[in-house]
């Protein structure tokens, strides 16, 4: 019998191919199609450079795409890494440099194709047992996450056969767990390797409202659930659990009260704990838990099958009843971690025979019935919400933010012992600074994120010189007594902020803080989830509360009527991408190093700014638009998903001697990497001059456009001032992403697509590249500009517009330049046509692209006319229809024309007038990008940015004098 995890699977699909493998959402996929599946796919992952051996990190959510790229990595002799799409892109980092990946799959790197290519299929590889198969990833003590590297046969001996569960086909089992955790491991195989079905869960974790869906909708008769998990569960629907024939609970120390009341009221259902470190795969012992087991705490139980557990003293084994080490050894152990680091894995001597084993660092006892008791930790090691954490990684983490000095995380626990949340004590840089908006949520993932960060003045020290852990919990504030005027006429805030209160253990809460901001973990959120769709009477799914993280935007969505148009959320509660969209995310993945989607403002301000009323600004806007808080993501298809990701913090640079030194410096930071995936869209940074500030901010076009500017300026603007003079933060209302998304789509729902359709390819087929003569200068890198100004006079002749005049000289000049008659031009138009736009910060353009051929103006601006009535074809689908040649060159057209004439940005703060100081841009997307741009009513800026690794700057500046010339040129600089 194979050991081997993909070969199982395989065994599986021979013996019954239609047999339901995954379900996902409305999608069935059989284990025969499974393995067809990732058959190709492995193929595919061997032509992009997968070799036997190798670690694969993936980072993509929960889906049949993920188990496929699972399967398909184990076929082509590799181990896969999954990486969790929420960590913070410096966690992804810093694993990806660990891992030393050559091929990466999913957001961060290559994505899954939608459709899989057939072709000649990968030859089987066969794999050892001992061979690695995946590594997880768990905390450790140098600030950095540890992967653990685990072999195939260490999964495949808790499942073949199964000792602790009844599993087979016709099992069904959710798979909610954090992806990078063992727990999905277990929750996966345990289905894929005994011929059951794995329902993949959309939702952050199987809460209570989605186990009774899972049971309701699919069938699902075997579940596993955190100690945490299964507690929130008990304490606030308890009757959720009904119709499970099988509860495996763990990954923490168990509540004897809460086993209690569940065994009580569902004596039916077989409850198993489970315990085991990682390092020895998934499960080390299990317990079926009696009645009678809640007297005392809870055994962890028995070894597995293929594990043995040693209870050590030092290298001496302790009798019954004496408390010692856990030591474990068996088929079960991981191969090591991922480096050189042996950890705790060692080898001792066990009967006199030398035994690799790994030392857990838990304590334990064998009691005088053989079972296995837990007592305890040998070091600071904590689980929260069942994963393993060490403090003094978190430490680590937050003392690295230049406004800590020094950090101390301890652990809170409850009644029963269990850790509820971390508590993060620092000492600030600035005793003034209260350490507001640290912005943890970009460095740590989310269960290693503090409930609360209390400043303190100093650490208390023990007699010793030690930290007195004792004295600083005492420093913890009581729950607050913080009450919020929400409105009395508004009963359903009421109820919302009355849940959040009394979860969060507080008499009120304010109702316009995002949940987590309050202190809320994401067990609190389930909690939130289940007391109000007890009391509503409906589903409140947890991912909406992540979405509208406060009370006022939580009961807005609530108080929608089903089917109101505005409330409903496109498929998956993601909003497809636009062409242009997608186009700006692939670059990004493809390309990370790219910057012309990178849309920079700076802004000379004529005073000092107040960085308090500043950061403030910055999150009011923010949490305001939800495209500057949402994640991109390129699945099977491309998606931008709201979120409560933290806003940017503002950088404050080193102060500068002038203008030019502090743009300089600014431009620096802001073209620093932006992580669509994690939801940075954004960056602020200030640098102070002599009696002024040079604000900067980048945003990422595919979150922006030229019509955002303004609005950005001035929603900035305004909420700054407000903060500046005490008034609470008003910016109106504007549509969300799936209110703009219904919009673009009812807009289309009129247009004339098929003929649209048919138009793009019969203008647009057969249309040659432009090339212009001469050769740039090889490896320069930021796009160049040449700039010239025309006066406007004589440029407005009756029957033609400004812009169709202005392309029309632009093409001339093109054409007699580089003797071509026959080329593109690309044109940028605006998707905002609906007036409930008009206050929107969001990507609303699309290009279309002028086919301009020998003629004059009449003939040109045909031409013009023609392509503007096929703007609804988005950029990305004219280029699938047409289907030109492919080359490095951008496809249609190389060049693109933009008339400039969006508001003037306008910026003042508190009484103080900014200028908007225009500079050169990070990168451009096609080789030439030539603007005009309206300085006044008599006079037009030109300027020709170009690219001079493929564009000769003596080709550049004849263009915009040529263009300027054709014009009427006037007052060249």
């Amino acid at each position: 019998m194979s050991e081997a995890l993909n070969a199982i699977v395989r065994e599986l699909a021979n013996v019954a191919p239609d047999a339901a493998a995954l379900v996902h959402r409305e999608r069935v996929v059989g284990y025969g199609e499974l393995d067809g599946l990732a058959d190709r796919y492995a193929a595919a992952l061997v032509r992009a450079g997968v070799r036997e051996g190798d670690l694969v990190p993936v980072s993509m959510p929960r889906g049949v795409d993920l188990v496929v790229a699972i399967l398909g990595i184990l076929k082509a002799g590799a181990a896969y890494a999954l990486l969790d799409p929420a960590w913070p892109r410096r966690r992804v980092d810093d694993v990806l440099a660990d891992l030393g990946a050559r091929v990466v799959v999913g957001e961060h790197g290559i994505p899954v194709p939608s459709r899989i290519p057939t072709g000649t299929l990968l030859r089987p590889v066969p794999v050892d047992p001992g061979n690695a198969c995946c590594a997880f990833f768990t905390s450790g003590t140098t600030g950095r996450p540890k992967a653990v590297l685990t072999p195939h046969r260490a999964i495949s001996r808790l499942f073949r056969p199964c000792a602790f569960a009844e599993l087979g086909p016709g099992s069904v089992m959710p798979s909610a767990a954090p992806l990078p955790w063992d727990a999905f491991a277990l929750e996966l195989w345990a289905m894929l390797l005994t011929g059951g079905t794995s329902l993949l869960v959309d939702e952050p974790y199987l809460s209570p409202v989605e186990l009774r869906a899972a049971i309701a909708d699919h069938g699902v008769d075997s579940a596993w659930l955190t100690a945490s998990l299964f507690n929130l569960a008990v304490d606030e629907d308890i009757e959720a659990f009904s119709g499970l024939k099988q509860l495996l609970i763990g990954g923490e120390r168990l509540s004897a009260p809460h086993v209690r009341r569940f065994m009580t009221r569902h004596p039916d259902i077989a409850l198993t704990n489970g315990y085991g470190p990682v390092e020895n795969t998934i499960f080390t012992t299990t317990h079926r838990i009696g009645i009678e087991d809640c007297a005392t705490d809870i055994p962890i139980g028995k070894p597995v099958t293929g594990t043995q557990v040693h209870v050590l003293r030092g290298e001496e084994p302790c009798p019954v009843g004496e408390s010692g080490e856990l030591c474990l050894s068996g088929t079960g152990l991981a191969i090591g971690y991922v480096g050189s680091d042996p950890g705790r894995f060692t080898t001792v001597k066990i009967g006199g025979v030398p035994t690799r084993v790994y030392r857990s660092g838990d304590l334990g006892r064998w009691d005088a019935s053989g079972l296995l008791r837990y007592e305890g930790r040998l070091d600071r090691q904590v689980k929260v919400r069942g994963h393993r954490v060490e403090p003094g990684e978190v430490e680590r983490q937050i003392e690295a933010l230049p406004r800590v000095r020094a950090c101390a995380v301890l652990a809170r626990r409850n009644a029963s012992g269990a850790v509820d949340a971390l508590l993060a004590f620092c000492v600030p840089a600035d005793p003034a600074d209260r350490l507001a908006d640290l912005g943890l949520d970009a460095v740590l993932p989310g269960y290693q994120l503090p409930a609360a960060v209390l400043p303190v003045d100093a650490f208390p020290l023990t007699d010793n010189g030690k930290l007195d852990e004792r004295a600083l919990l005492a420093m913890t504030p009581p729950t607050g007594e913080e009450r919020d005027d929400v409105e009395a006429a508004d009963p359903l805030i009421s109820r919302v902020v009355g849940v959040f209160a009394a979860v969060l253990g507080r008499t009120s809460v304010p109702a316009d803080v995002p949940f987590t901001e309050l202190g809320g973990t994401s067990l609190d959120a389930g909690r939130v989830s289940a007391r109000l769709a007890a009391q509503l009477g409906r589903p409140v799914p947890v991912s909406r509360l992540l979405r509208e993280p406060t009370a006022r935007g939580l009961a807005a969505w609530l108080g929608r009527p089903p089917g109101d148009p505005p409330g409903q959320d496109p498929p998956n509660a993601s909003v497809p991408l636009s062409s242009m969209q997608v186009g700006f995310l692939t670059k990004a993945l493809l390309e990370p190093e790219d910057r012309s989607a990178y849309c920079v403002s700076v802004w000379s301000v004529g005073a000092p700014l107040d960085l308090s009323a500043l950061r403030s600004a910055v999150r009011a806007v923010h949490h305001h638009h939800e495209p500057l808080r949402s994640t991109y993501a390129a699945g099977r298809s491309a998606t931008a998903t709201p979120g409560s990701h933290p806003p940017p913090d503002p950088l404050v640079l080193p102060e500068a001697d002038s203008v030019g030194a502090g743009v300089a410096a600014l431009r620096r930071v802001l073209s620093a990497h932006l992580d669509l995936g994690s939801g940075e869209v954004w960056r602020v940074a200030v640098v102070p001059l002599p009696g002024r500030t040079l604000l900067g901010y980048v945003v990422h076009h595919i979150a922006f456009d030229g019509w955002s500017e303004s609005v950005l300026a001035e929603d900035l603007a305004t909420a700054y001032s407000a903060v500046s003079a005490g008034r609470p933060v008003e910016l109106g209302t504007v549509p969300g992403l799936a209110e703009t998304w219904a919009i673009r789509q009812r807009e289309l729902e009129y247009a004339d697509l098929p003929a649209q359709r048919a138009q793009v390819v019969s203008d647009l087929r057969g249309l040659p590249e432009l090339v212009c003569p001469g050769a740039g200068i090889p490896g320069a890198a930021a796009p160049a500009r040449i700039i010239r100004q025309v006066r406007t006079e004589g440029i407005d002749p009756a029957g033609a517009t400004r812009f169709t005049v202005l392309l029309a000289a632009y093409a001339r000049a093109l054409a007699e330049l580089t003797d071509s008659t026959d080329f593109g031009i690309g044109v940028p138009v605006a998707t905002r046509s609906d007036q409930r736009l008009d206050r929107v910060v969001g990507c609303h353009i699309d290009m279309v692209c002028v086919r301009m051929t020998a003629g004059g103006l009449d003939d040109w601006a045909r031409a013009v006319q023609r392509a503007l009535r096929t703007q609804d074809v988005g950029f990305g689908e004219a280029v699938r229809l047409v289907n030109p040649p492919r080359s490095r060159r951008t496809p249609l057209f190389q060049n693109i024309f933009a008339y400039q004439n969006n508001a003037k940005p306008r910026m003042r703060l508190a009484g103080v007038d900014a200028e908007l100081i225009r500079g050169g841009y990070l990168g451009i997307a096609t080789e030439i990008l030539t603007e005009v741009w309206e300085d006044s009513d008599e006079v037009l800026r030109i300027v020709v940015n170009y690219r001079p690794d493929v564009i000769a700057v003596g080709f550049a500046e004849r263009l915009a004098a040529r263009f300027a010339a054709n014009l009427g040129d006037r007052d060249d600089r």
